[in-house]
Order: C-alpha cells, then sequence, then structure tokens
C-alpha cells in the first residue's frame, strides 16, 4: 500500500469517503487513475468481496493499466476475477453469457468494420461524405436512436442537419436488416442491448446488477445515453456508485457524450458527495496557470483551482510565421535541435485540431529523416477529396468499376462529379496524365454553392495535393502503389518516432514537448464549430498533454487567404511567463517554437520578480505527505459540496483568495459584466458587489440601490505586464 500512502488529502479523502453516491472532478495530471485504483484497494480493506466490485473505463489500455495498478496495490498473482473492464467488454460478456435474454441467437457473430462495410459494397452502395457512414450510424445507436428513429429524426428535423441525412436513412435501414437476418450485432448496439433488455426484464436486471456491490467509472465526462442508462440500472439497485472525470475534457459530443451529465451529477443524484482533486502532478506552474487561464474563460463548468508541484516552472512559447509551410519548417527545426539536445523523440509531439493540418508536418519531418509515428486522422488517402480524385481517375479509366464508385460514393456530388467525367471520358480516353488536370478542375469545384471562401481554399488545395501525387506517378496503378506504400507506412510507424495526433487521439497521454499547431481562428476553434466552449476544451487538452515545453504555432495564410490567430492565444497569453512573437516580428519566420537564450534570461528575471512577490498562499512544502484535512479545510470542502447540493455557484460564502482577487482587478479593469465576472469567478453577483465595495472600488450602495446603479469609483486597473 505504499502507493495508498503517498495520496495527497484530496486523493486520500477522493479514494476513502463513505457515501452511497460520489463523483470526484480531477484535472490533468491529478492522479486520478491512482485514486481510482486506491479506492478500489480501500474497498478490499474494508471487507468487500474484490470480485464485487466493478470498473469500467473506454478503452482496452485504461482498463489494463487499472488492471495492473489494482494486481500491484493488492499484491495478488493477477487480474483473475477481477472485473475491471471497458463498458463495452462487459456488455459483450453478458451478450455471450446469455444471448436468448437479450434477443439474439444462440451463435451470433460480431462484426468487424470490413463485415459492416460489406453490406454496403455487396449492394453497390457507395458512401463519401465528411462522416463516414459506419460511424454516423455507430453515433445513432449510441444516442439510443435506431434505424427508425433516424427516419424519424430526420423528416421532423431535416432543415437542421447535414445534407447527406436523408441519404443515410436508406443505408441505416439496409444496414440494420442485414445485421438481422445475419444474427448479428456491431460494437455499437452492445451496451445499447443489454440497458434495453434491464429496463423490461427484472430478472436480468437483478442477475447484472446483484453480482456487485460497488461500481466506479473513469472518465465520466465521456460516458453516452446508453452507458448512463447502465449506470443507473446499477445505483437505482443500490450499488454503491464512485465516479471520477472532468468537465473541462469533455470532446465527445460527436460520440453522444455531454458536458451536461457531469455538471448535472448532483441534480440527478441527489445528495452525492463531491470531491476535487487540487493537485497537478504533471507540468510545470506556468503550463499549469496557462491552462487555467484559458479553460475559465468557459462558462459552462466547475472550477478547479490545482496547483502544480513541481519545481520546473515549464516554458510557452507562441510563435506566428507568414505561411503553414514555414510554420512546419520551423516545428521540424525545434524538433531536430531538441533531440540533438537528447530529448527522446517519444517524448515530443505535435497536435493539431484537424488531420488535414498535420499533412505539412509530415512532409518537413521528412526532410529531416526524423521518424514520426500519426494517430487520429492524418492519412491523406482517406480523406474526402483524396478518395473523390483517385476514384475520378478510377472512372476515367474503367468507368463504374467497384475502385471507382466505392470511392466517389453515390451521393449527388457523385453524380454531378460523374456527370463531367461522362463527358470528357471520349477526349481522355485512358491517358492517366491527360487526365489528371480535368480531374483537378471538376472535383475542384465539387462545394455546395454556399460554401466559404475559406472552405473552398481548404478544398482546392487539397484536392492540388492529392493531383500533384498523382502526377508524379507514371500510371494509374503506380498511384495506387503509391498510396498503399503511404498508407502501410502510417500503420506501421518505427519505434522511438516523434508523435503526431489529433488532439482528441491524444487525450489521456502526456510528453515532455508538445507542439500545439494550427491555432488560428477557423481552425481551433473550428469555422464549422458549433460550440465554442467544446473548442476551447479541445484546445485545453491539447495543452495540458505537455510536461515541461510548450509550443504554440499559427499562419498568417492559411488555404490562399489572410487568418488570424486563434482567440485562445490570447486567453493563454494572459497567464505569465508566456513568449509571444508574431508573423511580422523582425525575422519571424527564422525563430524557432521554442524559447531562445535571450528570451530564457528575460523568462529567469520576470521570474525572479514575481518570487519576491508576497505568496498567494502558504507554500505546499509539505505534499505529497501532508496529514489529513485541517479544520478550516474540511469547512471549505463541505461549503462547496452545500453549493454543488444546492446548485449555487460553486465558491459562493468561501473566502476570497489572493488569486481571486487579482483576476477580479482584471476583469473590473477591463469592464466586464457583472454576470459574466460572476460566472468565472463562481460566485453569486451580490458576492462580487461586496468584494468590490471592500476593495474600495466601488462605493457602498444607499439602502435600496440595486446593482446596475452602482457606480465605479476608481479609474482604470492596469493588468499585469506579461512578458
Amino acid at each position: 500500500m505504499t502507493e495508498a500512502r503517498r495520496l495527497d488529502p484530496t486523493q486520500r479523502a477522493a479514494a476513502a469517503a463513505d457515501a452511497p453516491v460520489q463523483l470526484t472532478l480531477a484535472g490533468p495530471g491529478a492522479g486520478k487513475t491512482t485514486t481510482l485504483a486506491v479506492r478500489f484497494v480501500h474497498l478490499v480493506r474494508q471487507g468487500v468481496d474484490p470480485g464485487r466490485i466493478l470498473a469500467v473505463t473506454f478503452t482496452r489500455k485504461a482498463a489494463i493499466e487499472m488492471q495492473d495498478r489494482i494486481v500491484r496495490l493488492l499484491r495478488l498473482d493477477g487480474p483473475k476475477g477481477l472485473a475491471v473492464d471497458t463498458f463495452h467488454a462487459f456488455a459483450f460478456r453478458h451478450l455471450r453469457r446469455q444471448p436468448q435474454r437479450f434477443g439474439l441467437p444462440e451463435q451470433f457473430d460480431l462484426w468487424d468494420v470490413l463485415q459492416q462495410r460489406h453490406v454496403f459494397h455487396a449492394r453497390r452502395m457507395w458512401w463519401n461524405e465528411e462522416i463516414d457512414i459506419i460511424d454516423l450510424i455507430g453515433g445513432m445507436k449510441e444516442r439510443l436512436i435506431d434505424a427508425a428513429g433516424f427516419a424519424r429524426m430526420v423528416g421532423d428535423k431535416s432543415d437542421e442537419l447535414r445534407a447527406y441525412y436523408p441519404a443515410a436513412v436508406e443505408f441505416f435501414n439496409v444496414y440494420e436488416a442485414a445485421l438481422r437476418d445475419a444474427g448479428a450485432i456491431d460494437f455499437a448496439d452492445m451496451v445499447p442491448l443489454v440497458t434495453r433488455a434491464m429496463a423490461h426484464d427484472t430478472a436480468c436486471r437483478s442477475a447484472i446488477t446483484g453480482a456487485f456491490d460497488h461500481m466506479l467509472v473513469d472518465e465520466y465526462q465521456d460516458v453516452n445515453p446508453g452507458q448512463l442508462d447502465l449506470i443507473a440500472h446499477f445505483v437505482a439497485a443500490g450499488v454503491k456508485l464512485w465516479a471520477v472525470g472532468d468537465d473541462d475534457q469533455t470532446l465527445y459530443a460527436f460520440r453522444a457524450s455531454d458536458i451536461r451529465t457531469i455538471l448535472d451529477f448532483g441534480r440527478h443524484h441527489p445528495g452525492a458527495r463531491i470531491h476535487t482533486l487540487e493537485v497537478n502532478y504533471r507540468a510545470g506552474a506556468a503550463i499549469v496557470d496557462a491552462a487555467k487561464a484559458l479553460i475559465r474563460h468557459n462558462r459552462t463548468r466547475v472550477d478547479k483551482d490545482y496547483r502544480p508541484v513541481l519545481t520546473e516552472p515549464g516554458e510557452i512559447v507562441i510563435r506566428g510565421y507568414s505561411s503553414p509551410e514555414i510554420e512546419a519548417r520551423q516545428v521540424a527545426a525545434a524538433i531536430a535541435e531538441l533531440l540533438g539536445q537528447g530529448q527522446a523523440p517519444g517524448q515530443i509531439t505535435i497536435l493539431y485540431r484537424a488531420g488535414a493540418i498535420g499533412l505539412n508536418f509530415q512532409t518537413a519531418l521528412k526532410e529531416r529523416q526524423i521518424p514520426f509515428e500519426v494517430r487520429g486522422s492524418g492519412d491523406l488517402w482517406q480523406s474526402v477529396g483524396a478518395r473523390l480524385v483517385v476514384g475520378a481517375l478510377h472512372y476515367l479509366h474503367g468507368g463504374a468499376t467497384v475502385a471507382a464508385m466505392s470511392r466517389l460514393g453515390t451521393g449527388q456530388r457523385s453524380r454531378i462529379i460523374v456527370e463531367h467525367l461522362d463527358q470528357i471520358r471520349p477526349t481522355v480516353g485512358h491517358d492517366f496524365t491527360l487526365s489528371c488536370p480535368h480531374v483537378e478542375r471538376i472535383v475542384g469545384e465539387a462545394l455546395p454553392a454556399k460554401a466559404s471562401d475559406r472552405e473552398r481554399n481548404e478544398w482546392t488545395s487539397l484536392v492540388q495535393s492529392v493531383v500533384s501525387v498523382a502526377v508524379s506517378c507514371a500510371s494509374l496503378a503506380a498511384l495506387e502503389r503509391r498510396i498503399a506504400e503511404q498508407s502501410a507506412a502510417l500503420r506501421a510507424p518505427p519505434d522511438g518516432a516523434v508523435v503526431l495526433s489529433t488532439v482528441h487521439s491524444a487525450k489521456g497521454l502526456e510528453w515532455d514537448t508538445v507542439f500545439l499547431v494550427g491555432m488560428e481562428e477557423g481552425v481551433l476553434p473550428s469555422a464549422n464549430a458549433e460550440d465554442l466552449e467544446e473548442e476551447r476544451r479541445i484546445a485545453y487538452v491539447g495543452v495540458t498533454r505537455a510536461r515541461r515545453g510548450l509550443g504554440l504555432t499559427y499562419s498568417a495564410h492559411r488555404y490562399g487567404v489572410a487568418v488570424r490567430p486563434s482567440r485562445f492565444l490570447s486567453e493563454i497569453k494572459t497567464a505569465d511567463w508566456c513568449i509571444w512573437s508574431g508573423p511580422k516580428a523582425d525575422s519571424a519566420d527564422d525563430r524557432l517554437p521554442v524559447p531562445t537564450e535571450a528570451e530564457r534570461r528575460r523568462l529567469r528575471s520576470r521570474r525572479k520578480t514575481a518570487a519576491t512577490a508576497p505568496p498567494e498562499r502558504p507554500p505546499r512544502t509539505d505534499l505529497p505527505h501532508r496529514t489529513p484535512q485541517s479544520q478550516p479545510e474540511q469547512r471549505l470542502r463541505e461549503q462547496i459540496e452545500r453549493n454543488l447540493a444546492a446548485r449555487r455557484p460553486l465558491r459562493h460564502g468561501l473566502p476570497w483568495s489572493l488569486e481571486e482577487v487579482r483576476r477580479l482587478k482584471e476583469l473590473f479593469s477591463g469592464a466586464t459584466p457583472l454576470d459574466r465576472i460572476a460566472r468565472e469567478l463562481q460566485r453569486s453577483e451580490g458576492g462580487v458587489l461586496a468584494q468590490l465595495v471592500r476593495m474600495g472600488v466601488l462605493s457602498a450602495p444607499d439602502p435600496g440601490q440595486t446593482s446596475e446603479t452602482l457606480q465605479y469609483t476608481s479609474g482604470h486597473h492596469e493588468p499585469a505586464e506579461k512578458v
């Protein structure tokens, strides 16, 4: 139990608390996996049979890590007998055990992706839209929407949905019929099948929930409606629930997760106990401060004022460049410099919002012969534009073959492209070289009339990139070999490689040095985003992957148009100890996204000045071996729990810290509206006004005076100077 003894007070309180329903809010690097594992061990030490504790998470890797920690802490020979699983593995085990109970044949198949796609290929139904049809159907199922429900939704809300949704209705119906005829299920069926049976079959529900006394849920912010139903069945049966998650890392709305699930935990479970882990063990102080400054611009969240324990402050650099190619070149040069200084390639990553942004970085790393691994969306040849180009070349060569139509699809865009290709087929014949410029023109124009200039430029750039590769090949067969070679290289990366990844695929991971690139308006945040706060959470997750070095880069132009730096950079820049040079700075395109020695000296000077200022709170020199909470700390925690239960602002009734007072001055000096100040500081409007009066920046109200009539009594407050 060495690891358990080393928990900090907030971790220890969360792991050992005795309440029927509990939620632990854990920021990045707060040790949530350790806390969950120690919670499991604590229950065993209290006499609970380990086989009656169900622990669920989302990925097989996370489940194995959780198992390993529990096995080590309990000093077991192995995980046998432990119910530590992913949600899907847990559900699948029950489906296999008694398939008839869930409406399945005795011997049912679990289809893989190839079998799923065969349903459409065998019927010559082709799909090529921004969302893969398998992902679209799976996402609907995870929202507990079947084919009939999807058809009703499209009929009722066709004007509010994407243009290709009506076409997807037929695909969904055909797919579900094929599954039924084959007596098969897919990955997205597992949890909904179990929860529906539990809802209608008391014996089934009792058999599943009765096997456990405790349920531990990892990454609670990511649960979808089906998983939430499963949890609800356990809680209703009297199983004690202990969940851990972070509302600020809710990224998977496209997979049916909803931030309100974790934020409304107390409303769904009245009387639930809420814990907050208050220490970050991953990153330096500068990175922690930057992350908190960024995410505090979101309104729909619970504030977590976690503190770093690393003595090394970390480095943050923001660089602007004149073009995406130079941005990629300079990031690759910085990586080469870090490798030359002895940093391991596997401790460096390049993160981005969308896979297309990463293509220039693949080229730049190849030129420097730096090995890299691509995770998430990063294969050029799987993009919609690339598939259309290659499909069009196949169509000109051999007509409506499987090779052509499986890439072109059968939607309206495909029909328009085919009509134009039919007009030029007699002219180009089988001449591959002659076909390429025609395909570039036809596919390059295959965008909706309402597409913005930026979207058109982005699309044209992608099509041109694909056609340029095609032109460098002597034939269609040579192009196919090139595609196969490049795709295979991405699937089998070398050992000890720099990681290129979307932010979504990097969640839960960490590196010594992170380069978060493409930080521009329209990219991050995405131009197509419906939820700005989710985009900010994506940026936050990218920032918090860094332990010691964080480079944020942007370009003055992308896809042929001028772009502005992401608003998130300005929000990060409010943090101390940050270097920023824009694309118009002297020698901007020669600067690397790591600090120069002169910049490091400036940072050290800044830190030295800050170190002489009175501390905002007593130093935490006793972490992580602190004694249990003092009475003042306990009173603060109890007040927070009362606030959550009563749905009051989180910090209502708590003393004001020096950090809060500093932030209040900044917001006040910027003439920020009162309601926004209250939301950001997690205070009531009356509490904010009272503090401003105590600070002497507002006059004390006369009897009957309202908040709207309170007058400022001091001038503008200059914010603290930033490096």
